[in-house]
């Protein structure tokens, strides 16, 4: 079983940002797929683009960031 719908990478990395976005972790977002850094994320401090590799790290990042403490909190 799978939590992603799209199979290549991209579209998991364009899911992941999504789902960021869903949950008010970022403000927005933006995808230009014709340029360079084709993702534009809307945060507090501005919009940050990104190629798919960074945006795959700060996804990553965002999750540990927002979630990392309630995952650890004991019952």
């Amino acid at each position: 079983m799978s939590i992603w719908s799209r199979g290549d990478r991209t579209g998991r990395v364009e899911e992941a940002l999504l789902m960021l976005q869903g949950q008010e972790i970022i403000d927005d977002l933006e995808i230009v797929p014709d340029e360079p850094k084709p993702y534009r994320v809307h945060v507090p401090a501005g919009i940050v683009h990104m190629d798919e590799d960074e945006a795959s790290m700060f996804a990553l990042g965002a999750v540990v960031g927002a979630f990392g403490g309630v995952a650890r909190e004991q019952a």
